[in-house]
Parts: structure tokens; sequence; C-alpha cells
């Protein structure tokens, strides 16, 4: 398991150059084809999602007021800081930015080979954490001796092979990502 701190997490352009985000992890297979990728996007304006055809998406707002998305041309709809919403990769999706800069924090899995399950925990000081990637909103966590702060993750070994950590002295917000090899079709 590793610690992950959104400080030293480098910036990088969007697909299609619109944006910025910062990589936390990213799982290639041995042919070097993305498997999965947990990221942390910049909102700073209205544009255009990268098209991620064949993966599925999960994107959590976890800082901005008024961010909403429209997808294939429908009504934009508002997405609730801390609330993941899932859709398709392939889904032409804009995003509106109201109330100033925002950021989500963005789970991509290969669609048929991993899928992804996120949720938002608010937990006491004393809990005990577990998933594949852990990240920290508010609050912290400690794991094999190393404290996280807000914005910092851990990350497992792989898909299935999860961090577990406990919580500090306060109650926290954490982000739990667990990973699966989708079921054979």
């Amino acid at each position: 398991m590793t610690l992950h701190r959104f400080a030293d997490l480098v910036a990088v352009p969007w697909r299609n150059g619109q944006g910025v985000t910062r990589d936390v992890v990213t799982r290639l297979d041995p042919g070097g084809a993305m498997l999965w990728q947990v990221s942390i996007a910049e909102l700073v304006r209205d544009g255009e999602f990268s098209d991620y055809a064949g993966f599925d998406r999960v994107f959590t707002p976890v800082l901005g007021d008024g961010i909403a998305l429209s997808h294939d041309g429908g009504p934009f709809l508002p997405c609730p800081v801390l609330v993941p919403q899932p859709f398709a990769g392939e889904r032409r999706t804009l995003c509106r930015v109201g109330g100033g800069p925002g950021r989500a924090f963005n789970v991509i899995t290969a669609r048929g080979r991993h899928q992804a399950t996120v949720a938002v925990l608010r937990v006491g000081a004393g809990a005990a954490l577990t998933g594949d990637v852990l990240h920290c909103w508010s609050g912290g966590f400690v794991a094999d001796g190393l404290a996280t702060g807000p914005g910092d993750s851990l990350v497992g070994a792989g898909a299935g092979a999860g961090a577990t950590a406990s919580v500090a002295s306060v109650a926290s917000v954490v982000i739990q990502v667990r990973l699966a090899a989708a079921p054979a079709s």
C-alpha cells in the first residue's frame, strides 16, 4: 500500500486538453492498456469531458458549488458535492461550473475488465477503513504509521488487494473505492 499526498500529485492535461487532472494511480495490463485509474480533476470553466469510449466512469465532485453535467445533449443536472455520479465514458458529457472553480474525484475502469464501487463514508474516530483506494476529504486516517490529511489518498497493491486504515482522532469523510474484476460474460 502506498500513500499519495495531494501536494505531490502532478497536474497533467486532460485527453482533450480542456482541463487538468492529477493522477493518483493508473493500473495498466501487461500490454500497456489502462485497466483503471483514479484522478482528481480541476474544474475551472465550463467544458466538455474527454472521451473514454469502452470505459466506465464515476465522477464525484469534492469541491465547488453549482457543478452540473449534461450527457448526450440532455439537460444539465446538478452534481452535489460528495455524491458519486456513474456514467459510460463514451457519453458526450458537458460540465457546467457555477459559483466558482471546483474539483472532482474520478474513477475510470475498463469496461468488461474491471468495475468500481465508490462510496462516501462519514466515519468517527477509531473506525476501521478498507478499500482499494481510500481518499481523505476531511479529517484524516492512519495506515502503517502514515497519517493522511485532506486530499491525500491511500492505494492498495491492486484491485482486490485493498488498503486498511483507521480514522485518526477526529471524525472524517473518506471516499472509498472498491475495484473488482468484471464478471465473465
